[in-house]
């Protein structure tokens, strides 16, 4: 079992951060659902707005929890590798807000002949990350999941890989001026990001989860 079993509010804090970056991904995706559908009006504003609001508290979050890690009696290594995964696991959320603000600030609609693809891959990508957050839980705890779920995550990187690969093709042989082009495809690798990013946190869990075996 492990040790951080016994600092039961530094585990109450990591739970806190885990629970508001689920709500953040949740919102990301209930946002991308809806300017692939609709495009972008006020009501994706307020869904960017919600997103941003998580993410400030994921920030706000994992500062307490790297703040709480130092009081803590944990050992040097320890402490290294758990703050390693908790700021690599920060980075998605973040990932999320800023391909919402792409959206935001560019005002740019989703290229049509796309659409599908787009959302197959922010299925996939929230879809990783919630693998990510359960890999994240079964490491601070009973350490039966994580080969798994690291499994699970690079299958659908894989996955995510073929459809930004796809929609970036679709896009380079459309009519879209070169300008558009590059913009749309922007948007498709910022997104193919969260898959990628999922994949790191893992193979960081992954090495720490052998380490605390020995």
């Amino acid at each position: 079992m492990f040790m951080f079993k016994r600092n039961k509010e530094l585990l109450n804090k990591l739970e806190k951060y885990l629970e508001t970056a689920e709500k953040t991904i949740e919102v990301f995706f209930e946002a991308m659902e809806y300017i692939i559908e609709h495009g972008l009006d006020e009501h994706f504003l307020v869904l960017a707005q919600r997103v941003h609001q998580h993410e400030s508290l994921c920030d706000d979050y994992r500062r307490e929890i790297e703040h709480e890690m130092y009081e803590k009696s944990l050992l040097p290594e320890t402490r290294e590798d758990l703050l390693i995964i908790i700021e690599s696991l920060d980075f998605i959320p973040n990932a999320a807000e800023s391909v919402i603000n792409m959206y935001k600030y560019q005002k740019t609609p989703v290229f049509p002949e796309i659409k599908e693809e787009m959302l197959e891959l922010v299925k996939i990508s929230c879809e990783t990350f919630k693998y990510t957050v359960e890999a994240t839980r079964d490491c601070f705890g009973p350490h039966k999941k994580v080969k798994e779920l690291n499994v699970l995550v690079d299958d659908n990187e894989s996955l995510g890989d073929d459809l930004e690969h796809k929609m970036i093709e679709i896009i380079f042989d459309s009519d879209l001026s070169t300008g558009r082009k590059i913009l749309q495809k922007d948007f498709v690798i910022k997104l193919g990001e969260i898959c990628d990013l999922c994949e790191t946190v893992l193979d960081r869990i992954f090495v720490t989860s052998i380490k605390r075996q020995f």
